[in-house]
């Protein structure tokens, strides 16, 4: 249910970089996040450049992108099934705008004469000419590579082996040419029409110190992470903010109720909903209040943040969208009973989970209903939505499939008992955990079962996926890592007490996760190992 948003916070313009990903959210962000880590093994550390999102409010940002396509030296488009079709909020093919920031991304490549190399995603086709717009004409003569999700190690493989041909990987580098590359002289730029989610842009240490951090109360709060620092909520009635390194306490916000909600950060504010009935926005670097907004329940469901605009759901039966700036009230949904689930924001419609059995679908400027669906219980977990497909578990055991544009019924899946868990998709497979104490990975197109882990009691963490391993907590107090093909355990590790709805937030080699006993702990991703001590 918890999500760890805003780990991008704090990424600047101005790096340039050696090879350049082009992509869209809507088509192959399940692919550029994968692809930009096998790149990093392959030629190190990089400055990452990222999308409007990651850019200084007042920068340029065709300024940016033009700096960072001029800095590289080759440039992949990842084409999905829908690139070629994609189309803004007036019903224009964006491929025909020219100040469309994919179409200036491709054609600056081209012009400069630089490799550009197309990458077919989960069996698209090469645009030909004719379907091109005349600036971008030249791409449909470029060789194109494929890359499938079921087969993403080797077909990535390929083409890192092919671009090794264009740029050599680096030797191995002394300190000081090792200061001058992470100062940015060597980079992966990655560009997009929105963020490729946590864990994706990691700088790996040469030693991983793992830390616990302990609170007053049970921490059913997911972690965020911005600017290294890390935020989480607690039962004691409080907003944490810690070192992400070192695990050292910065400040702490009081309210006056349980924070089970885990927080966003956007511009730096922390936003969190909390037991008190109120929306908290608080200063990311000082812990001082910025405003508070009165629902009339208690939060258990977390914000999501976009485009200056606050989405939460409340126990007083209300979804709410709340100016992100000022605190004021934008607009609200009603629905039959109280949400647990948190909000899920995806082009121009906000999703959602109810008590009332429902998942709906509401206008993201007007708070309109657009859809319902109907399951035959609660509706605790969130939605994941990639493309026009939403996934989201219910408390009737089912993981449904919909259409995200119509709620139109694709197929479900049946645990063994109810799905709070919100599932997590990388390529065709999702990954959601049950309270019946398996994780499981389903075909994301059929809902076929591929694997099943077992643990020794209820799963409602959500699970993150990072470098083909699968993270995720369970109530049987222990953290697991599994090979996200396999569902072979890699490692394992006790807490004191069961992990409940935190979900693991893994970035900078570490995996960041709460749990009931009233800590939150670091730990090493690769080895799983924690700090010692009781």
């Amino acid at each position: 249910m918890r999500r760890a948003q805003s780990l991008l916070a704090g990424l600047r313009v101005g790096r340039r970089g050696r090879i350049f990903l082009s992509y869209r959210r809507d088509d192959t962000e399940h692919v550029a996040g994968r692809l930009a880590d096998r790149i990093v093994e392959r030629y190190g550390e990089p400055a990452v450049f990222l999308d409007v999102e990651s850019i200084e409010p007042g920068a340029d940002f065709v300024q940016a992108i033009h700096e960072a396509v001029t800095g590289c030296d080759a440039l992949i488009v990842l084409i999905g099934k829908s690139w070629l079709t994609l189309t803004d909020r007036e019903g224009n093919r964006r491929l025909d705008d020219p100040d469309d920031y994919v179409v200036q991304e491709i054609r600056m490549a081209l012009e400069r004469n630089i490799p550009v190399i197309p990458v077919l995603v989960d069996g698209a086709t090469m645009p030909s000419e004719d379907e091109l717009p005349d600036v971008l004409d030249p791409l449909s003569r470029r060789n194109a590579l494929p890359i499938d999700g079921e087969t993403f190690r080797s077909d990535s493989g390929a083409l890192l082996e092919h671009l090794e041909t264009i740029l050599p990987r680096p030797r191995l580098l002394d300190r000081r040419a090792m200061l001058q590359l992470t100062a940015g002289a060597v980079a992966v730029a990655v560009v997009g029409t929105g963020a490729w989610g946590f864990g994706r842009w990691r700088e790996q240490s040469q030693s991983i110190q793992p830390w616990m951090f302990r609170t007053d109360d049970e921490v059913y709060s997911s972690p965020a992470l911005a600017d290294g620092v890390l935020y989480f909520g607690s039962s004691d009635q409080h907003l944490y903010a810690v070192d992400a390194s070192t695990g050292e306490e910065l400040w702490r916000y009081s309210t006056d109720g349980a924070v089970t909600s885990s927080p966003f950060v956007a511009d730096g504010i922390v936003y969190v909903g909390c037991n008190d009935t109120f929306v908290h926005a608080v200063d990311a670097r000082t812990g001082a209040s910025r405003w508070r907004f009165g629902t009339g329940a208690a939060m258990h469901s977390s914000p999501a943040v976009a485009d200056g605009v606050v989405f939460i759901g409340s126990r007083d039966n209300n979804l709410y969208a709340i100016d992100a700036m000022t605190g004021e009230e934008r607009w609200r949904f009603t629905a039959g009973d109280w949400f647990n689930s948190s909000p899920t924001v995806h082009d121009d419609a906000v999703f959602v989970g109810c008590r009332d059995h429902n998942v709906y679908a509401v206008d993201r400027a007007t708070g309109q209903e657009r859809w319902r669906y109907t399951t035959n219980s609660t509706v605790d977990s969130s939605a994941a939505v990639t493309g026009d497909t939403l996934w989201i578990g219910g408390d009737d055991h089912n993981v449904y499939a919909l259409n995200a544009s119509t709620g139109a019924w694709i197929w479900q899946f049946t645990a063994e008992r109810g799905v709070v868990s919100t599932p997590s998709v990388d390529g065709r497979v999702l990954y959601v955990g049950s309270d019946d104490g398996h994780l499981y990975a389903l075909d994301g197109t059929t809902g076929r079962m591929r694997w099943r882990f077992r643990t020794e009691n209820g799963i409602r963490s959500s699970p993150a996926i990072v470098d083909d391993t699968v993270y995720f907590g369970s109530r049987d107090r222990h953290i697991y890592a599994v090979d996200a093909s396999s569902g072979g355990e890699r490692w394992r590790f006790p807490t004191q007490g069961p992990v409940d709805d935190s979900s693991p937030l893994v970035v900078d080699g570490r995996v960041f996760v709460g749990s009931l006993d009233g800590r939150v702990y670091a730990l090493d991703a690769r080895t799983g190992r924690g700090p010692s001590g009781p």
